[in-house]
């Protein structure tokens, strides 16, 4: 995934944990956590230095962490959440383009009433 796709990301329609952390070390700082720790809980320690977080975050991404979540255990969202509302976008787009929910349905290996339910719900978020 590459930026501009971040970009498209609704947060407003992220889980409320993944939402807090976008909050608190933004957008590409949080994907990059929930790529390399996604599903897991991570021990947030006191001190940067002390952390191989200083290697993934930037350091004012890694300082907000730790001033929020220093000393404890934060569960860390899985990716899979950006992941799906970028797959559903390009989906709602290819079949706005004239592809069809056959072809759709084959390329990204999801049912017909998958595909379906993904192009009602996109049109039902955006109207």
């Amino acid at each position: 995934m590459d930026e501009n796709d971040l970009q498209q990301v609704d947060i407003k329609l992220l889980p409320h944990s993944l939402q807090e952390l976008i909050e608190c070390i933004g957008l590409e700082s949080a994907y990059r956590l929930t790529c390399a720790f996604g599903g897991r809980p991570k021990y947030i320690p006191k001190y940067p230095a002390r952390s191989s977080l200083a290697l993934l975050l930037p350091p004012q991404a890694l300082d907000a962490l730790i001033e929020r979540y220093a000393g404890i255990a934060i569960e860390i969202p899985k990716a899979d959440h950006f992941f799906r509302q970028i797959r559903n976008l390009q989906i709602v787009q290819q079949s706005s383009d004239g592809l069809s929910r056959s072809a759709l349905a084959d390329k990204y290996g999801l049912s017909l009433r998958q595909i379906g339910n993904i192009r009602r719900q996109e049109h039902e978020t955006h109207r």
